[in-house]
């Protein structure tokens, strides 16, 4: 990899695969077949539904551009999938919500307030667009009319701001929401729902993915580096802050 100015750099950093179990009546558990940088936020398992949110951190290690006196320009962002999102056994409408995140800054603090960017809500925490390059959201379903073990998606949502950059790694996040809800179904008094029979028991899971993220090289940037350290302090967060 050239590093001068002009020249472009790839970086990929990969996530793993996640299976969680539902059934039981019990609170959905983290398979032990799934990555082990996985780790499950928070779980729970009602009459109509049953949920668990899972949280992947990562860095990807950019040191050596700094090093260099370089700094970044962002060039775009993606998320490959390395997979089928699928179920095995479950009856019942099941929604899953995938979220990627490429930060400038991490993350602080408890992870399960984040979630709540999969809905456009505000998380109550310091985290602006201009600090993100990349947030990727996916929403995939399987009606109580689709008998398939895979699940479809239907809907997307794609943002970030992040331009010139000067640090020495990005925080990688992959924030997965699961959702059981119960079947509707028809009685005298109208639809109504029909409760999740605890005794049937299977499992949700989320592909392996890869996070792409293209950088131009220019030579070091004091305007941006001095804006990311102001951002850094105005947050109360900072680029070696795990």
């Amino acid at each position: 990899m050239s590093l001068k100015s002009g020249s472009q750099v790839r970086l990929k950093k990969d996530t793993g695969f996640v299976q969680v179990n539902f059934g039981g009546g019990a609170s959905p558990t983290l398979h032990p077949d799934s990555d082990s940088r996985w780790n499950l936020v928070a779980a729970s398992a009602a009459p109509f539904q049953e949920d668990a949110f899972l949280a992947y951190r990562d860095t990807i290690d950019i040191s050596g551009v700094s090093m260099a006196d370089l700094s970044m320009v962002n060039q775009g962002s993606g998320v490959i999938r390395r997979g089928v999102m699928g179920q095995a056994n479950l009856l019942e409408n099941l929604n899953v919500i995938d979220m990627h995140i490429l930060s400038l800054t991490p993350l602080t603090g408890d992870p399960l307030p984040y979630f709540a960017m999969m809905f456009g809500l505000p998380t109550g925490r310091s985290i602006t667009d201009d600090r993100l390059l990349m947030v990727n959201i996916q929403s995939f379903k399987r009606g109580q009319q689709d008998s398939s073990f895979t699940f479809s998606q239907n809907d997307a949502s794609v943002y970030g701001s992040a331009s010139t950059f000067s640090s020495d790694k990005i925080y990688v996040y992959r924030l997965v929401a699961m959702y059981r809800i119960a079947f509707v179904t028809s009685s005298g008094a109208g639809p109504a729902r029909a409760p999740i029979d605890p005794a049937i028991n299977g499992h949700i899971f989320a592909p392996a993915t890869s996070f792409a993220q293209l950088v131009q090289l220019k030579e070091f940037d004091t305007v941006a580096t001095a804006y990311a350290v102001y951002r850094g302090n105005e947050l109360d967060q900072t680029f070696d802050n795990p």
